[in-house]
């Protein structure tokens, strides 16, 4: 199924606009209900605040398939003033350039307003991680409140979406624009049933994944999800030879701490096999992305068959060249195709086991079992 290019970077820019801290995730939650709803999805929030939306399968006993990712960035916290200055913590991995004298940050308030202020340099030991911050206008304020730095929300510059969370905004939006999509599919369901997924398919929220994938492993370890699911963590995550810019998405066998499951990819393999015979063919990649952990470590520790997709990403973690602070930036298509390629597999789940290598080393035929047979 064609997927609409501009629907999915309109919710791009709507997740872009919210400040995405961890523990502060409440405006890009709010963001993703109000998408949700538009496309007839009544979501559930689980006990830590992860939201589990679902479009039905055409057929129960199918396996289902969970789209993954989270809605949280690298940030500060502030937690106290000392004086006219607020004492704010790093929350996440946030590079050393952000510590430095003079970076732009904003202080999000309840009502979404935002005060604008500089870093004034480190605050206490370094092992403690916090800064201090002087703003633009001195005021008091309740603690504690997220600080995003003061970079473009989003911003589209030729091939390139520049925003100051693509990871993981980036994910959250793919995975709205695909369950946009199927859920359509549903509509349909009576006249061309083919074009449903077979199998149940999630679309899966998570908190504070830039402190240890908190609300992933809280979220696994409570078994919310049908312990058949085929888990596809959506990131953006930092470029590295074989996972480039404009080149694809890129099908994820593993990050940093595991490698992932060769049945859940199998659905990504098969859906990339499906859209490389359209006329205009598929761009896609496959890598190791070993920069980072993602979520499908934190299902795959809990027995799930996990895999993931991710899109390059420049400025990881906006950090920038040169020990700067800039704004992230992913590629249009290979955001377009992580689309794409979420929704197809979503459709070919159920035929994740004729993917051509599968078909290529399957039975060995009795040709050659034949040959082998006397001299065994």
């Amino acid at each position: 199924m064609a997927i609409q290019p501009e629907v999915a970077l309109n919710i791009l820019e709507r997740l872009g606009q919210q400040p995405a801290v961890a523990f502060h995730e409440h405006g890009v939650a709010r963001a993703i209900h109000e998408i949700l709803a538009e496309s007839g999805i009544s979501p559930a929030i689980d006990g830590f605040g992860n939201i589990i939306a679902k479009v039905p399968g055409s057929d129960p006993a199918a396996t289902p398939i969970a789209l993954v990712a989270h809605m949280d960035h690298p940030g500060f916290e502030a937690v106290a003033s000392d004086g006219d200055l607020v004492v704010a913590s790093a929350l996440g991995g946030i590079p050393a350039g952000a510590f430095a004298e003079g970076v732009p940050v904003q202080i999000v308030l309840e009502d979404g307003w935002r005060l604008r202020g500089t870093v004034a340099g480190r605050h206490g030991e370094e092992s403690q991680r916090q800064v201090l911050i002087s703003l633009d206008q001195p005021q008091s304020l309740d603690f504690p409140r997220p600080v995003v730095f003061d970079l473009t929300s989003f911003q589209i510059d030729g091939d390139f979406i520049h925003m100051r969370a693509a990871d993981d905004l980036a994910g959250c939006a793919s995975i709205l624009a695909a369950l946009a999509s199927l859920a359509a599919l549903t509509v349909l369901r009576d006249t061309n049933p083919e074009l449903q997924p077979a199998g149940d398919v999630y679309g899966v929220f998570t908190r504070a994944e830039e402190v240890g994938l908190v609300g992933a492993r809280l979220m696994a370890a409570a078994g919310t999800l049908p312990a058949n699911t085929l888990v596809v963590s959506a990131e953006s995550s930092r470029t590295l030879p074989g996972a480039e810019m404009g080149k694809g998405p890129v099908i994820r066998v593993g990050d940093a701490g595991l490698t992932f499951n060769a049945d859940a990819e199998a659905a990504l393999i098969k859906a990339k096999e499906i859209l490389q015979e359209r006329p205009e063919g598929f761009k896609s990649q496959r890598q190791l992305m070993s920069g980072g952990v993602c979520e499908a470590s934190a299902f795959a520790l809990h027995g799930y068959k996990t895999t993931g997709l991710a899109f390059p990403l420049g400025n990881y973690h906006n950090g920038a060249p040169g020990d700067a602070i800039g704004a992230e930036y992913i590629h249009r298509d290979d955001f377009i195709g992580g689309v794409e390629l979420m929704v197809e597999a979503a459709q070919q789940v159920a035929n994740r086991d004729t993917t051509n290598f599968r078909q290529r080393i399957g039975p060995v035929s009795d040709e050659f079992r034949e040959r082998l047979r006397p001299s065994g």
